[in-house]
């Protein structure tokens, strides 16, 4: 059963995962593939955003993710895309320990801030 919460009052949805070949998670896949009730239903959300991490860090490793995201998008009519914050190159250890890494973490504090 989905919670009504999600598309009722939701103003702003931002998924979040890793990019595993060039694609979304299999567990964010399969949450967008359970979501298709919503389609015929009322929703509050028009933006849509996505963050991601990555090994490798090139606008082709996210292409591929967007596209599969924004086909889900594309059902409803009222919402968008909004946009991507992608943290590349990295393995999520490095972020912590490394400081030439810590700015992701600032840097996806202000996109959140930001939405």
């Amino acid at each position: 059963m989905i919670d009504n919460r999600f598309h009722n009052e939701a103003d702003v949805l931002v998924f979040v995962t890793p990019i595993y070949y060039y694609g979304l998670s299999g567990q964010l896949k399969t949450l967008l593939d359970r979501l298709n009730p919503l389609y015929s239903q009322e929703y509050k959300f028009r933006d849509i955003h996505l963050l991601t991490t990555s090994a490798e860090d090139s606008e082709e490793v996210y292409e591929k993710a967007v596209n599969c995201l924004e086909g889900w998008i594309d059902c409803f009519s009222e919402a968008h895309f909004s946009g991507i914050f992608s943290a590349g190159g990295i393995d999520i250890n490095d972020i912590k320990k490394d400081p030439d890494h810590s700015h992701y973490l600032e840097e996806a504090y202000e996109f959140g801030k930001d939405l």
